[in-house]
């Protein structure tokens, strides 16, 4: 470690100098995150020095800092600090992942392939005799990243997803216990099922996939059977749905459906702690629990402010 840490400098580099580390799991978004770095970066400049290591050719490739590189390109600047860190492929794999893993919001599939990409170094760098062995490699990663050697496991398989069905966890469409079972299915298993999902615009639930699974192994998985599965009424998605008499608690006869719904949007932006609560993974009937809610508090408001007039 000393004599790395002797051999690391900290320079200026030409960006265009820098190439994006190899099939980086993590995504640099045009959010508001990149709008607050990009308005840092052009008031203060780039106060945290990328990671970078030097190739044999003489340019750099990014281990650390993709989303401050493409905040300097944004802003048209030319040059960012970087420490050069003397890496092999291994040592820097896992410092790529180790770095981008302190964010805030991590997608299922950046995870999926991070951890995946770390599991596969730490396996080349525990055969090389580099880091002890300790335990089962998933175990190794879980432990430094406080996760089970499962959560493990399920991550690194549903890099087998196809990417439009991987796309679906992120949007938290799919399951992702259901997403770990459909990625023992074969590519063209895996297309026959994501084109039924769209075309009867269902998605498998946990017991429906385990099927799934097992209708691969026992090599019965038709497009037949599993447009059987999946059109049953536990597959498809579920509704967010108010009943009549829980809506005239806080509507007139004649006030229109449209009014209806402009109303409870309306409910809704008001509450940005809730409005942040229905972006995590809550069930249709909770959502529903939680928009009743709102209408109480907000027809409380009203009375209030009518009684205060």
């Amino acid at each position: 470690m000393s004599t790395k840490q002797e051999k690391e400098t900290i320079v200026v580099i030409r960006i265009d100098q820098i190439q994006p580390f190899p099939n980086h799991p993590f995504q640099v978004n045009e959010d508001e995150a990149m709008e607050r770095l990009k308005e840092s970066i052009a008031e203060n400049g780039v106060l945290m020095p990328a990671i970078v290591r030097q190739m044999s050719d003489g340019s750099f490739q990014m281990v650390s800092g993709h989303r401050r590189m493409a905040a300097c390109k944004a802003l048209g600047i030319e040059k960012m600090p970087a420490i050069v860190r003397d890496m092999d492929d291994d040592l820097a794999t896992v410092t790529m992942v180790d770095a981008n893993s302190q964010r805030e919001q991590i997608l299922p599939s950046e995870k999926a392939y991070a951890y995946k990409m770390r599991h596969d170094a730490l396996k080349h760098m525990r055969a090389a005799g580099t880091v002890p062995a300790n335990g089962r490699t998933t175990e190794q990663v879980g432990r430094e990243n406080s996760k089970s050697f499962m959560t493990i496991t399920r991550y690194i398989r549903m890099t087998r997803l196809l990417p439009d069905l991987l796309k679906l966890v992120d949007s938290k469409k799919l399951k992702e216990t259901a997403a770990e079972r459909i990625s023992y299915l074969s590519e063209s298993e895996q297309q026959i099922v994501l084109s039924i999902m769209q075309s009867e615009l269902c998605v498998p639930n946990k017991a429906q996939a385990k099927r799934l699974k097992q209708m691969h192994d026992d090599r019965e998985l038709t497009e037949d059977a599993v447009r059987t599965l999946l059109t049953d009424s536990k597959g498809k998605a579920e509704k967010v749905s108010i009943p009549t008499e829980t809506l005239e608690r806080f509507f007139t006869e004649d006030e229109t459906p449209a009014q209806m719904t402009e109303t409870i949007v309306a409910t809704m932006e008001q509450w940005e702690k809730l409005k942040a609560y229905f972006q995590k993974d809550v069930s249709p009937a909770r959502m529903t629990e939680m928009i009743v809610k709102m209408l109480e508090n907000e027809k409380r408001r009203q009375r209030s402010k009518a009684q205060e007039r």
